[in-house]
């Protein structure tokens, strides 16, 4: 079906849909969840509230909608972590990948309590057991302390050089990739 503007109603309906995740994903981060309302999302858009209504029930709709994706790719990094999958390197390289296609949902995750108790009701475990995960996958059984510092220190590599080196980039370039990985190897592997 065709609209009249010439344009197939469904793409149509999926660039409305894309424009106002888009939208509430940069309130959310500037605003917060909680502080962030239907008409803050709606009205930068042009248009009122009802529509946005027809494209998502609610404001936590449109966050489910933020997060299902990036949450299904932590929870397969998370399985293959627990299941040994991967070797330190490939877990550390996956880590980073993730943490490239997710940088814009950071500051939404982190800029407000509320999406922490969300996200603790729609996962399977918390992210504190989640990363715990990847830090037992990275020390492998029964670790020193010096293991385990230098994995959370790994880990932490991964996530703040990524976020530093994306900061005027929609992309990760590859040499970029290849230092923030072995930086956190160097971590990781210690003196």
């Amino acid at each position: 079906m065709v609209d009249p503007a010439g344009q197939p109603r469904r793409a149509r309906s999926d660039a409305t849909r894309q424009r106002i995740l888009d939208t509430a994903r940069e309130a959310f981060a500037r605003q917060g969840y909680t502080g962030t309302t239907i008409t803050d999302i709606a009205r930068p858009l042009g248009i009122t509230t009802a529509a946005l209504y027809y494209h998502f029930a609610s404001k936590a709709d449109i966050l489910d909608s933020l997060l299902a994706e990036p949450l299904a790719a932590y929870a397969r990094l998370i399985e293959d972590a627990t299941a040994h999958r991967l070797d330190a390197p490939e877990l550390l390289a996956a880590y980073l990948d993730f943490m490239a296609e997710t940088r814009e949902l950071i500051p939404v995750v982190a800029a407000d309590p509320a999406i922490g108790a969300i996200l603790d009701e729609r996962l399977p475990r918390t992210p504190q057991q989640m990363t715990a995960a990847i830090i037992a996958a990275l020390t492998g059984p029964h670790p020193s302390r010096a293991k385990t510092i230098r994995a959370h220190a790994a880990l932490a590599a991964v996530k703040e050089a990524t976020l530093a080196a994306m900061s005027d980039t929609d992309t990760l370039r590859p040499r970029d990739r290849a230092e923030i990985l072995a930086a956190a190897l160097r971590a990781l592997d210690g003196p």
